[in-house]
């Protein structure tokens, strides 16, 4: 399992009173086509209305990509977060809103950083080089951890800020592997290995003030845990259920729900969260997961069964919230972001990007369809309010790759990116990422124009107006590691210098510092100001 730094652990890591969820017929509903297309109903009746409702015209959603570098886009109003608080500003100004009130209105939520690097502090470990190192931060809490001679985890707590020491403990018992360290809301949580999926494991949980032991529970290598503000949910694959766990003494948070199962028997299913706009404009792992998912309106889960339903589920109270049936197999790509959740259907010749609302039971709606069936699905991410973005790439042919961004009123609009294999949000800006022949990494805009064009390396999401950007892979051996810093806004990244001696894998970051495991120590760059 990777560790609690470049990239996420895999921690394997409401109907109203007295109603029952609604559900809808076995088989599902028909989806609605955005372009009306014969044979398909469109509901409800009358002019073809857009996906949650609105009437929409123009051409069809789908049709052939546009090729090459795409032209400058028409005049015409703008979107996303830096769009709206440029908006809100000229509406400020008219109605003479006035002095701080204006000002707070205006505020550019992601404002571009002030890029420089500093060595912080080096924060001790043990006498001999640790064969595992782990760290994790969350806001102003960091956190490292690494095995001792018996076998146990040493957790060291320090300032974020400063690197300053606040605790330093060990876990209840040994392990002979660890998986990691995850920062949780006032709390870190620490994850003993295991060989096989069906291995116990140990979870501990400890409080981020003192170190002391809160709880711990014996889960097994296969399961998986989604930490919420107060609660975390163990999608417990031996007895294939959900999980509540009260934070703050892992006592059940609600009654355990079950898995949907399929007439054999087969109750396997795939579990993810419904993000918010603040978790996706927040740090993240290198492959785009939110390091602080909690963020927002992020209480709430997507549950794929092995029958193919899809079951909204509130994580805080415990209940099944909403059921769609016939929607995916547990291995589709799935996104869920908001009220709005997108689904690749690929069960046909030709794949389809489907929307569904998560507030109410109904057809979804399809916001693309391949123009052959040569063209498969890669991957996919809600990249921004009310929009997916879609890698698509011709069988073969990876050079051909392209970004399809669609929004909800079903507009399309593609873009080329050659070898991509990986699509990260920040905010309405789009991160696109090849790993071969070598690691680089395009921004683009949300018109699909480059910002930041095949730039080796890796880059990944400070918030949803800043990157930090790796020279290269953030690999296990220690390596003397370029870093560079770029506001979304920025012409050119702002190189930084290199960070020393460093383990890539283990390294962690806020908006302001990163903690990296060396040698024989952990040390503490501080890279921006706000």
């Amino acid at each position: 399992m990777p560790t609690a730094g470049g990239v996420p652990p895999t921690l394997p890591g409401a109907p109203g009173p007295g109603g029952a969820s609604p559900t809808v017929p076995a088989g599902g509903l028909p989806p609605t086509r955005l372009d009306g297309a014969p044979g398909v109903p469109l509901s409800p009746a009358g002019p073809p209305a857009g996906p949650w409702g609105q009437p929409i015209s123009g051409p069809p959603v789908s049709g052939p990509p546009v090729s090459g570098t795409p032209a400058p886009p028409p005049a015409g109003p703008l979107r996303g977060g830096r769009a709206l608080w440029i908006t809100v500003a000229a509406v400020a100004a008219l109605l003479g809103v006035g002095g701080g009130a204006a000002l707070w209105l205006t505020r550019d939520p992601y404002p571009a950083l002030e890029f420089d690097l500093d060595e912080v502090k080096r924060i001790r470990a043990g006498d001999e080089r640790p064969t595992e190192a782990f760290t994790a931060v969350l806001g102003d809490a960091g956190y490292v951890a690494y095995p001792l001679p018996d076998d146990r985890l040493e957790i060291v707590a320090v300032d974020a800020n400063t690197g300053a020491q606040r605790w330093r403990k060990q876990t209840a018992q040994p392990a002979e592997q660890w998986d990691g360290i995850v920062a949780v809301p006032g709390a870190v949580a620490v994850f003993a290995g295991a060989i096989g999926s069906d291995t116990p494991r140990e979870l501990e949980l400890r409080d981020a003030g003192s170190g002391e032991l809160r709880w711990r529970r014996t889960i097994t290598g296969d399961d998986k845990v989604i930490f919420g503000r107060d609660v975390a949910v163990l999608v417990e694959r031996a007895g294939d259920r959900l999980v509540g766990l009260r934070l703050r003494d892992g006592e059940p948070a609600w009654k355990p729900i079950d898995n949907p199962r399929t007439e054999s028997g087969d109750a396997r299913s795939t579990v993810l969260r419904v993000g918010s706009e603040e978790s996706a404009g927040g740090p993240a792992y290198t492959d785009g997961t939110p390091r602080d998912p909690w963020r927002g309106e992020a209480d709430r889960l997507v549950q794929l069964g092995a029958d193919r339903s899809a079951r909204l589920i509130d994580m805080t109270g415990g209940s099944v919230v909403r059921t769609w049936r016939s929607v995916a197999d547990r291995d589709d790509l799935v996104a869920a972001r908001d009220d709005r959740m997108y689904v690749v259907d690929d069960s046909g010749g030709q794949y389809r990007l489907l929307a569904y609302d998560l507030t109410r039971v109904g057809e979804p709606v399809i916001l693309h369809t391949a123009p052959d069936d040569r063209r498969r699905p890669e991957a996919l991410v809600a990249c921004g309010e009310d929009r997916a973005c879609l890698l698509e790439v011709p069988s073969g042919e990876a050079d051909r790759a392209e970004v399809v961004a669609v929004t909800g009123d079903g507009k399309a609009k593609h873009w080329t990116a050659p070898g991509a294999k990986e699509l990260v949000p920040v905010g309405e800006h789009l991160l696109a990422r090849r790993t071969y022949p070598e690691p680089a990494s395009t921004l683009f805009d949300p018109e699909g124009r480059a910002v930041l064009a095949d730039r080796p390396g890796v880059a990944v999401r400070l918030d949803g107006g800043n990157l930090l950007v790796f020279a290269d892979p953030l690999g296990g051996g220690e390596a003397d590691r370029s870093v560079a810093g770029m506001a979304v806004d920025s012409q050119k990244p702002d190189e930084l210098g290199e960070l020393l001696d460093v383990r890539g894998e283990s390294c962690s970051w806020n908006t302001s510092v990163i903690l990296c495991a060396a040698e024989k120590d952990f040390v503490l760059y501080r890279f921006a100001r706000s």
